[in-house]
């Protein structure tokens, strides 16, 4: 996949509210449909609520898109202040301060329909194809489990496109960014397949703060604070559902 690097002025506090002393944070992310996504509106889903939290909390932002080791290492050695969208590791303890989590991830198996796929534990999918993405991190477990078959491919809608043609039998993925690609580009193929009930993992999204910046405790502590106060208002659940009402809906399997 080729990555545009792309500059994002995120500066939407106009004269009347803006606080001209605010801390400037330059926050960086990676292309990951339906969260961070120039294309979508304010951004994605994990933009819009990470911007509106920061703001919320009196901080100024501007936003860059990158490839991922360009985000991850621009804000561990302090290009950048925060990596908008992240999961937690202990090694990445030592480059960044973490927030709470304000979003979760399931990674989820969808399959196609009528296959007779049980899933329990991962010995239950030796001998199936799955189809997953090259370098993307699912589940530790699921990563290193030596005796799956895995299809790789640099797009999930490939494997996408590959299920519904019944070259592999599931893929692998985040529920959300597997319902915005079927609902973007097969939507009339909804009865073609189906959620397996229990996922792979269910993963915390954060923020992470660079350590090098002094304030970096105090920014990952006002950035959940913030994200409680819009919980409290309502204005989280708003965004939430501004972002995620249109996907496609799809059945569990029973």
């Amino acid at each position: 996949m080729k990555f545009v690097r792309l500059t994002l002025v995120l500066l939407l506090l106009t004269g009347t509210t803006a606080n001209a002393t605010a801390e400037v944070l330059n926050v960086t992310g990676s292309l990951w449909t339906p969260y961070l996504d120039q294309d979508l509106p304010n951004g994605g889903l994990a933009a819009d609520l990470v911007r509106t939290a920061l703001l919320e909390a009196d901080y100024q932002v501007e936003a860059t898109v990158e490839t991922w080791p360009r985000a991850y290492r621009g804000t561990a050695v302090g290009v950048y202040d925060v990596v908008a969208a992240i999961w937690h590791s202990a090694d990445r303890d030592q480059d960044l301060v973490f927030s709470d989590a304000y979003l979760l991830n399931d990674i989820v198996l969808l399959a196609r329909r009528g296959i007779g796929l049980e899933f329990e534990n991962l010995d239950d999918l030796t001998g199936y194809r799955i189809g997953v993405v090259d370098e993307y991190a699912y589940d530790e477990a699921f990563d290193t489990h030596a005796n799956l078959t895995r299809v790789t491919n640099n797009h999930l809608v490939q494997n996408l496109l590959l299920l519904q043609r019944g070259e592999i039998d599931a893929v692998v993925g985040d529920k959300w960014s597997i319902l915005f690609e079927i609902s973007r580009v097969m939507p009339d193929a909804l009865g073609d397949f189906e959620f397996l009930p229990k996922p792979i993992a269910r993963r915390a999204l954060r923020i992470g703060v660079s350590r090098q910046n002094n304030n970096a405790a105090e920014i990952a502590s006002a950035f959940d604070r913030a994200i409680s106060a819009m919980r409290e208002d309502g204005r989280y659940d708003t965004i939430v559902a501004r972002h995620t009402q249109g996907l496609a809906l799809l059945p569990a399997k029973r």
